[in-house]
């Protein structure tokens, strides 16, 4: 599974990692570490991450995703999900992270299962 991740800083100082492919088990780790580097080295207010060119995202990817939200809290940042195509909206909001994860709700209810 193929995974790319861009860091631009934005107008108002966060830093935005844009992610583009599939992050699952496999990667994730890839993304924690490109969310924990910016940490360390940037030192920013906030980190956006922006998914809406991710295609697929896992359980794996997720508990990344909420790993790094705590680590950037301890450092005094904070970490939001920009952008989430709406596969990965649900995926987030199925789960139960994406009020963590600032993700805005679509409105649309969910199936039962």
């Amino acid at each position: 599974m193929h995974l790319s991740v861009t860091v631009n800083v934005a107008p108002d100082g966060a830093v935005v990692l844009s992610v583009r492919g599939e992050v699952d088990h496999a990667n994730a780790g890839e993304l924690r570490t490109a969310i924990e580097s910016v940490l360390t080295t940037q030192r920013p207010h906030t980190i956006r991450v922006d998914l809406g060119l991710v295609t697929f995202i896992d359980s794996g990817a997720i508990g990344s995703l909420v790993g790094a939200h705590r680590v950037a809290q301890a450092g005094g940042a904070g970490l939001v999900v920009s952008n989430a195509s709406p596969f990965v909206s649900r995926q987030l909001t199925v789960s139960g992270v994406a009020d963590l994860l600032g993700v805005p709700q679509s409105g649309e209810p969910l199936p039962r299962l």
